[in-house]
């Protein structure tokens, strides 16, 4: 059975250094249907300052417009981590999947590479084993989402796993 892991941040900027408020990850597998196992973790944003991560302005201008119970979980500042256990909990949470999913090949993968070279880690992939959701989501088919909140870390990464599970059902995809 294939393990892939859906990736999902909530960030104060939106270029490759941008602090992380929060990350959610689910794994699972694109030929079946919801996933296995998943993280979620608020991350210290001290620990980001201290380290240069970027805060964008016009990033909290857009969450300030946010639906405010999503802006309040994004937020919190109770059960926050500090950023090296939140990328050492990942990357063991990452072991042994095949591929590496996030909304748009630009953004939360990036973001991710940049945490690990930034503390200098090894990666938990290849770059041949990222996906874009986007791309998938753009063949012409509808990936019928739930229609949960949007900007919830972990409740992103379910939603993108499902429409790419229901895209590949459309396409009639077979398992390899």
């Amino acid at each position: 059975m294939a393990r892939h892991c859906m990736i999902d941040l909530e960030t104060l900027a939106t270029g490759p250094n941008a602090t992380v408020l929060t990350l959610g990850a689910v794994k699972f597998n694109p030929w079946g249907q919801g996933y296995s196992d998943k993280i979620y973790f608020r991350i210290d944003l001290d620990d980001q300052d201290a380290l240069g991560r970027e805060v964008d302005p016009n990033t909290l201008d857009w969450w300030s417009k946010q639906d405010p119970a999503i802006m309040e979980e994004a937020f919190h500042p109770d059960d926050r981590i500090p950023l090296k256990e939140a990328v050492d909990r990942f990357h063991k949470f990452a072991w042994g999947c095949d591929q590496f999913w996030s909304h748009g090949a630009t953004f939360d993968l990036v973001i991710m590479e940049n945490l690990y070279k930034q503390l200098e880690k090894p990666l938990p992939w290849n770059f041949w084993q990222l996906r874009c959701t986007r791309t998938i989501f753009d063949l012409g088919w509808d990936p019928d989402m739930p229609k949960n909140s949007k900007h919830n870390a972990l409740e992103d990464a379910i939603r993108q796993s499902v429409g790419v599970q229901n895209i590949y059902r459309k396409l009639n995809i077979k398992e390899k």
